[in-house]
């Protein structure tokens, strides 16, 4: 009777594992036989938690994570957190190129770092290519390998290379007018190439696919995923075979598509890169959309006041002080207020054919010249234009004053750049208002041989830079002025007179917040915190008194979520995994108990 029951009892339990096996694999997924492997990546800040208070030296870092063969074992679509995570440490390790390398670490051979990695994962037999083109911009580079799995299948890894090549920027820039981006479909063909040329080279048939990207990366896996998706019959590859992962991609397709072996994994508040290329301008993600946190980031609303600077008598005083200017006028969800700033400046003009033919080439010059700097020393390019002692602002708030007093009595009220520029804070600055502000601006700006000699020091930008910088920045303003204007007209109707530039202030202010959800450092950690613990983990946890259910509310509300955009939400209250398998495996023991009670019964 005792071995009965046991039996019973056994059957039982293995019933519970299947029954949470069938409704949740993913959670059982810490099964696999892992090896833990050391990554390279940029390290942007040190302490994810306080990324300004830590940025932004580009550190030689590195970490572990899991990785096993077996992850390949089930089909690309669905959700599959291990492997995710390593596609992303992946994609960080590409952040090395020909060019220049690792900042610490010239003297190793190109590629060293990636290639490093995919050792420990067993894969070999590499081949890398690089294309970085001055003239167009379409720069990246490409390291494909491969190892056989123990099926005897070949497993094929493509790992781009997108940062620090120096002229990306010109590609990011380059939309087009129609179809998709023209930037990242020319570099996404480059690695169609690259991989046709891997392809050929070995006569490989028999394969699996995978494939990663972060970032700029991203969107060109992406489009690179998307050609591959359309033609699978070429390549005799099935569909569950390719493993396609996107980190931060910003849109890039004009088509949509929501391939399920396309994973397009985003942090819900990367807001400002998920808005560079909006769908109101008909771009478009390929893949299934993962959401691995909500976007809950909360930001803070500001007017520009400009009674002060309408007023001639304290006008300078407030404009040299920065006294009352601004005045905030509520919060809101960072997403919410990024559909409405891009449903507003698209509808005052800046469409993508704008974008493409005025905004794109003058910023992709200054964009250039910034990231043609070595890492340590960009943060001096930036800091040129806003440095009020020694910088662009110093000069131009000088000539300014010196103007006003020598040539117009210190009379701001019969003052041309000063009238302007309230016409503009107002909404009534004409085509012709505009061009005279940035004409006097512009010489304002002085020349190269004026900052040294006006302030004893050196400008923090080179004389070529500078060039490029006068030359380019009016224009900047002068293609962005209509939309400053429409700001300014909108901020007067909704919040009165007084107050000016609603949609550009508050996007200026909370530019740090609306750009955390896409630092490397802070993905990570949310990615792991959404692998499933091992029983023996747990148990671990469990002795030293930390449940994983108080490990995952300190990580925060970090909820992995796929379909579309649209769907999200739904899918947020729907539930998740963990209450599934215990609400099976309580079933399935009851039922058990029953049974054991019935058989006694019956053999008394």
């Amino acid at each position: 009777m005792h071995k009965i029951r046991s039996k019973i009892l056994s059957v039982t339990l293995g019933l519970a594992v299947v029954i949470a096996q069938a409704i949740a694999p993913s959670a059982f997924a810490s099964s696999y036989h892992t090896t833990t492997i050391t990554y390279p990546y940029y390290a942007f800040v040190e302490d994810p938690e306080n990324p300004w208070g830590t940025v932004w030296d580009a550190l030689d870092s590195t970490d572990t994570i899991d990785y096993s063969d077996e992850f390949f074992n089930e089909p690309s679509p669905g959700d599959h957190p291990e492997l995710r995570a390593v596609s992303y440490a992946l994609a960080l390790a590409g952040y090395e190129n020909a060019a220049d390398g690792y900042p610490s670490d010239d003297d190793l051979p190109p590629y060293s770092k990636l290639t490093n990695m995919l050792d420990q994962m067993g894969f070999s037999d590499y081949q890398s290519w690089d294309i970085a083109s001055e003239e167009n911009g379409h720069s990246m580079g490409t390291t494909i390998g491969r190892k056989t799995l123990a099926d005897g299948q070949e497993l094929i890894v493509i790992a781009p290379r997108n940062y620090n090549y120096m002229t990306e920027w010109i590609s990011n820039l380059n939309v087009g007018t129609t179809g998709d981006h023209a930037g990242f479909t020319e570099s996404a063909g480059f690695m169609i190439d690259d991989f046709n040329e891997y392809l050929s080279a070995r006569s490989l048939t028999n394969y699996k696919l995978w494939v990663v990207g972060y970032s700029r990366g991203g969107a060109v896996v992406d489009l690179f995923a998307k050609s591959i998706n359309e033609t699978l019959a070429s390549y005799q590859m099935d569909a569950d075979d390719f493993y396609a992962y996107t980190f931060g991609a910003p849109r890039a397709s004009s088509t949509e598509t929501n391939y399920a072996n396309i994973h397009d994994v985003k942090d819900g508040n990367d807001l400002l890169l998920g808005y560079v290329f909006p769908k109101l301008w008909g771009f478009y993600n390929t893949g299934t959309y993962e959401e691995i946190h909500p976007a809950d980031l909360e930001i803070s609303t500001s007017v520009v006041d400009i009674t002060d600077i309408a007023d001639s008598s304290r006008a300078f005083g407030v404009l040299a002080n920065n006294e009352g200017l601004t005045k905030e006028v509520g919060t809101m969800n960072g997403r919410d207020f990024m559909d409405a700033w891009v449903q507003f400046v698209t509808e005052n003009g800046l469409t993508r054919e704008y974008f493409d033919t005025e905004v794109k080439t003058p910023l992709s010059k200054i964009m250039k010249a910034y990231q043609q700097r070595t890492l340590d020393k960009q943060s001096d390019f930036t800091n040129f234009f806003k440095d009020t002692s020694y910088g662009l602002a110093n000069m131009v708030g000088g000539n300014a004053l010196y103007d006003l007093i020598s040539n117009y009595g210190g009379d701001l009220a019969t003052f041309p750049a000063y009238l302007d520029l309230v016409k503009v804070l107002e909404g009534t600055a004409t085509e012709s208002d505009v061009d005279e502000l940035i004409t006097i601006l512009t010489g304002y700006m002085g020349e190269y041989g004026d900052y040294e000699e006006k302030t004893g020091q050196a400008p923090a930008v080179t004389e070529s830079e500078f060039a490029i910088i006068k030359e380019n920045l009016p224009k900047l303003v002068k293609a962005l002025s209509p939309m400053l204007i429409a700001d300014a007209k909108y901020t007067q109707a909704t919040y009165g007179e007084k107050y000016s530039l609603y949609y550009t202030y508050s996007l200026a202010a909370n530019a740090e917040k609306l750009v955390i959800g896409h630092i490397p450092e802070s993905i990570m950690p949310i990615l792991k915190s959404l692998i499933p613990e091992d029983e023996e983990k747990e148990e671990d946890d469990e002795d030293s008194g930390s449940s994983s259910a108080d490990n995952n509310e300190e990580q925060g509300p970090a909820v992995p979520n796929t379909g579309s955009e649209e769907t999200l939400h739904a899918e947020l209250a729907s539930g998740n995994n963990t209450v599934q398998i215990v609400t099976s495996s309580v079933a399935a023991i009851v039922v058990g108990a029953y049974l054991v009670r019935r058989i006694s019964l019956r053999n008394k």
